[in-house]
């Protein structure tokens, strides 16, 4: 509490003297005359007269005591700088120090793992193509063809028709849009989709789209909640009948339902862990060194240098298999392709060895406890929910 507070007078006062400097740096001191420029320890406190400058000496003088002021200001800022380091390192570790070992790094590590593990994203070791086109792909206009017979009956109920007399040719194609905002924006779009679907309209729906928590609405409602909106909105009440920032209910999500908590948490923690991986200084032609159009005809080099240039040069150390790394120095062709295998097992090592800042952790630790949400919450008689993860999420 105390750190905290001295956190926020450092940076009030950091905010002020920063105006300062830009109000010294911007003032017309032409205009100042009658002082002394010689160079002092002490600072400046005489009154200075304003005056229209006569001369070119008056002028240097000027601009010596102005370069002489923000030397003094830049001083202090260094100063205040070095102790918000201090002080937020010192935040960090206190707020680190608090939480229990099973929240420590190596449960993040163990989370972030999941997202490249073979059995839980078995997608990993097929092969993608790109189709480039203006229009949909066949495969696109058979499943549209598809869903408008399906959906036909409840088209029609919607727009008070028989369901003889609607051709589905003429079923239009109904998107939802889903916007940003974390939880509220989840509980927003789930009490839209709530109304929609006792109007009747959700049921006549082709395409749902969402972003960052329109898109925790989005998985909850195609999971366990079988496109029954109200059905999600129950388990998002029995999640919220406990406090969503209390660090004990963060912990006994962790130690009741482990298994659950990593794979909420997943994706998060990898993401941050890459993150961390990142330099700004990597060098200005490094976005321009990508993959080749084939494992075979790039060098290892290309590819490896390709990652670096979104990954950051921190990561190459652990993303380089021993045996490439005369190839990658050289920049000759590998021997073979690297395997999905060791780019998996790379990729683990590097999620296992980047340092991260504790109290950005702590941060994520907050995301996770918000994710709680996504997770089924069924009442039970004794009080307290059982909580289901559907495989499909």
């Amino acid at each position: 509490e105390r750190d905290a507070d001295y956190m926020a007078w450092l940076v009030s006062a950091k905010g002020r003297l920063d105006g300062l400097a830009s109000q010294v740096q911007h003032l017309d001191w032409s205009a100042f005359t009658g002082f002394t420029a010689e160079e002092s320890e002490q600072p400046a406190t005489a009154e200075l007269a304003e005056q229209p400058a006569d001369s070119a000496q008056d002028i240097a003088k000027a601009s010596s005591f102005k370069d002489r002021i923000l030397r003094q200001l830049s001083a202090v800022q260094a100063q205040l700088n070095q102790q918000i380091d201090e002080t937020t390192a010192a935040l960090g570790h206190a707020v680190q120090n608090m939480l229990p070992p099973q929240l420590q790094r190596p449960w993040v590590a163990e989370c972030a793992q999941l997202c490249i593990d073979r059995e839980t994203h078995p997608e990993l070791l097929k092969t993608t193509s790109v189709r480039v086109s203006t229009d949909i792909c066949g495969q696109e206009v058979d499943f549209q063809q598809v869903r408008a017979k399906s959906i036909r009956d409840n088209f029609a109920k919607f727009i008070g028709v028989s369901a003889e007399s609607v051709d589905v040719r003429d079923i239009p194609v109904i998107g939802i849009a889903g916007s940003g905002g974390g939880f509220r924006a989840m509980i927003a779009t789930l009490g839209s989709y709530r109304a929609m679907h006792q109007a009747g309209l959700a049921q006549c729906v082709t395409y749902d789209a969402a972003v960052s928590g329109s898109s925790w609405a989005i998985a909850a409602l195609h999971t366990y909640a079988d496109g029954n909106p109200c059905k999600a909105l129950e388990s998002v009440h029995e999640a919220m009948k406990s406090s969503m920032f209390s660090t004990s209910n963060l912990t006994e999500f962790v130690n009741e339902h482990d298994r659950i908590a990593k794979h909420v948490f997943a994706n998060i923690a990898a993401r941050y862990l890459l993150s961390a991986a990142k330099i700004d200084d990597a060098p200005a032609d490094a976005a321009e060194l990508q993959p080749g159009n084939a494992p075979e005809q790039a060098t290892l080099a290309d590819r490896i240098l390709g990652v670096a240039a979104t990954q950051g040069y921190r990561a190459i150390d652990a993303l380089v298999p021993e045996k490439y790394r005369s190839w990658l120095d050289t920049g000759r062709p590998a021997p073979a392709p690297v395997s999905v295998d060791e780019l998996l097992e790379t990729a683990k090592n590097t999620l296992r060895s980047v340092s991260v800042p504790p109290l950005s952790i702590v941060d994520l630790y907050g995301a996770l406890l918000f994710r709680k949400l996504l997770v089924q919450h069924t009442k039970t008689d004794g009080g307290k929910p059982e909580l289901h993860l559907d495989p499909q999420w």
